[in-house]
């Protein structure tokens, strides 16, 4: 009895498992021909192998069909009994698509999906496409990866001046994104290749022209300089650039279109030129450098493109990463951002600036970065811990507080709203008109680059992103943000407006000019 009933048991679960194991085959229409060689997308340079595809079970025949670009006309419409296809036929270069279906009782069914193919013996392009109109400074180029290549050259040039090209650069990836400058007009382009072993660059693309129409701002010239300029300040008809190691760049911008160098002036133990201040009234020009042995330092601005500095401050803040100033009570007060020790307040009542008055810090718990000026309040860029609030009167003393959620580089301040340049995340938008209780209202995240430093002019803020360019925002609703126009460059450290002009500091263009 006993074994009988492990019989039994065994049997059911035999049965169980069988049951459970049968799956129902899928409908007949539903199995089509698998299509192995070319891949979808694949760029040939010569059709040397059959058209290839797998073995359909039970199938004896099969009908190819070859067509560019209207299926009711293939070039290629055949039986054979092998499981691929020789083609016999010249192709031109071109795309083609084509389909393979299994032939029962003189009619065909299992149709593949449709594949295609670029058959070429010159490099496809893909973007821009031709008649493409761009608003941009800088130009992505993209095109088919050609089998075998040993690099790719590409030529850009203006439309009437084929003979004098603005890009001619060779790279081993089958993208470019030309690291020129694009003024308005009208350009032409074609890419090139090296294939296998061969030496020379040929097998050129079909020329393809493209426009660029920028808007609102247009670039009208770039002006080089020595290093990498951090900061610009149009003064009148002199525009003073923060140039980096380089020091004070002076430039003549009495056509403010196309500024032009004057000079430079560069201090012995200065480092790094970050930060740029003026004050009309007293015609003196801040500067601040970071780790120099004199960190802050004030020229003399009664004629603009000839400063001289009036003496050192004797201000300390050995990583002095911004300043700001405002008169406030017939007072002139002066802050600076040391990386260190936080945001220092200085009283520059006195006219010999080596006797200015310390008034106070504000020390974050963190690293400083930036300083604004607005009315009776300092305001202090943290970093990692935000934004913090103080007044002037004492600066020591914390009021308001809030943590962005990036980090707190560079501030503007426009009626009771701080706009923070807060690193990866953006343009943030802070509400203090309750100093004590500041509050996030708006918020950008473009997600390339790092917000680091930002310009108010009316309805509009200007944000440089290092590597993402610059992005001009409409903030007539500050609490949404809206970027109206990007501004493409090799890496943005500033954006100043002044009027109708857009001046951008970047890294290796150097002086950046745009209009509207």
């Amino acid at each position: 009895m006993k074994y009988a009933k492990l019989t039994i048991a065994i049997l059911a679960i035999i049965i169980i498992i069988s049951g459970g194991g049968r799956r129902t085959p899928p409908p007949e229409e539903s199995i089509v021909v698998q299509l192995d060689w070319p891949g979808d997308g694949q760029v040939l340079t010569e059709l040397s192998d059959n058209l290839d595809w797998k073995s359909f079970p039970g199938a004896e025949s099969y009908r190819i069909k070859v067509w560019s670009e209207n299926p009711a006309e293939p070039m290629i419409d055949d039986i054979t009994e092998a499981s691929s296809y020789d083609v016999e036929i010249e192709l031109a270069d071109g795309e083609y698509n084509w389909t393979v279906g299994v032939v029962r009782d003189s009619e065909t069914e299992h149709w593949s999906d449709t594949s295609t193919f670029h058959l070429s013996l010159v490099v496809v392009t893909s973007v821009p496409l031709d008649g493409a109109i761009i608003n941009d400074t800088r130009i992505f180029f993209d095109w088919f990866n050609f089998p075998q290549s040993n690099g790719y050259r590409i030529i850009v040039w203006p439309e009437d001046s084929p003979e004098s090209p603005v890009f001619d650069n060779t790279t081993f990836t089958s993208s470019e994104k030309a690291n020129t400058t694009f003024f308005e007009g009208d350009y032409c382009w074609t890419v090139g290749t090296r294939y296998a072993e061969e030496t020379e660059f040929g097998r050129f693309s079909d020329t393809l022209c493209f426009s660029v129409d920028q808007y609102p701002y247009y670039l009208t010239d770039t002006t080089h300089t020595r290093a990498e300029p951090r900061v610009i300040l149009p003064y009148f008809d002199a525009l003073f650039v923060g140039d980096g190691s380089a020091g004070l760049l002076i430039c003549d911008r009495s056509d403010p279109e196309h500024p032009t160098v004057v000079s430079w002036d560069e201090p012995v133990g200065q480092d790094v030129n970050r930060a740029l201040w003026a004050d009309p009234t007293r015609e003196i020009l801040a500067v601040s450098d970071y780790r120099g042995t004199h960190p802050i330092l004030f020229y003399n601005i009664e004629s603009p493109l000839s400063p001289y500095w009036s003496d050192w401050s004797g201000i300390w803040g050995r990583k002095n990463q911004d300043v700001d100033g405002i008169w406030f009570r017939d007072t002139l007060f002066v802050a600076i951002a040391d990386y260190d020790d936080g945001a220092i307040l200085f009283d520059l009542s006195d006219t010999v600036y080596q006797s200015v008055n310390t008034r106070g810090n504000l020390q974050p718990e963190g690293y400083t970065y930036g300083v604004a000026l607005d009315d009776s309040l300092l305001f202090v860029a943290a970093g990692q811990r935000g934004l913090y609030i103080s007044r002037i009167l004492e600066p020591s003393e914390i009021v308001g507080w809030v943590d962005t959620p990036g980090e707190a580089e560079k501030i503007a301040i426009a009626g009771n709203y701080c706009f923070v340049a807060d690193g990866i995340a953006g343009l943030t938008v802070v509400d203090f008109s309750d100093i004590e209780d500041p509050a996030i209202v708006g918020r950008d995240n473009p997600q390339v680059g790092n917000a680091q430093r930002i310009s108010i002019q009316g309805d509009y803020a200007f944000v440089a992103y290092g590597s993402g360019g610059t992005k001009i925002y409409d903030i007539s609703d500050p609490t949404m943000p809206v970027i109206i126009q990007e501004i493409d460059g090799m890496y943005s450290y500033c954006a100043t407006p002044d009027g109708d002009i857009l001046y951008i500091a970047d890294r290796d263009w150097g002086v950046v000019t745009l209009t509207r």
